[in-house]
């Protein structure tokens, strides 16, 4: 049957791809970041000066207060407007490296300007 020859190619491809699927969902699974929403910032002040979050005039209509964990331990907090899905802000605790930083400037392609100026008297 012409039919059958055809479509069987393409019946060989249904299991790697259910393979491929099935390694996506475990390794997400395995994936050790994770956030809370949770009611107020109380689960992780530790990120905000003296342990207070910034007043509620930059809360959203809609807001998420996200605490942030990897390894059982808090990294960073964020207000997140569900409305606009943009995160409002993240606090974190910033701590530096131990060696100088890099020279090159790292340039995303997408949103910079096709010719990059070096100082400002290059208009």
């Amino acid at each position: 049957d012409r039919t059958r020859g055809w479509l069987s190619p393409s019946l060989g491809i249904l299991p790697t791809m259910l393979l491929l699927l099935l390694l996506q969902v475990l390794a997400s699974c395995l994936w050790l970041g994770h956030s809370e929403v949770v009611p107020s910032f109380e689960s992780c002040p530790q990120f905000f000066f003296q342990g207070t979050p910034p007043n509620d005039v930059l809360n959203p209509n809609n807001p998420a207060w996200i605490c942030q964990h990897y390894n059982s331990e808090y990294h960073f907090a964020t207000l997140y407007n569900r409305d606009l899905r943009i995160p409002v802000y993240s606090a974190y605790i910033y701590e530096p490296g131990p060696g100088p930083r890099p020279h090159i400037s790292m340039i995303e392609p997408q949103v910079s300007v096709l010719s990059y100026r070096t100082s400002p008297s290059s208009h």
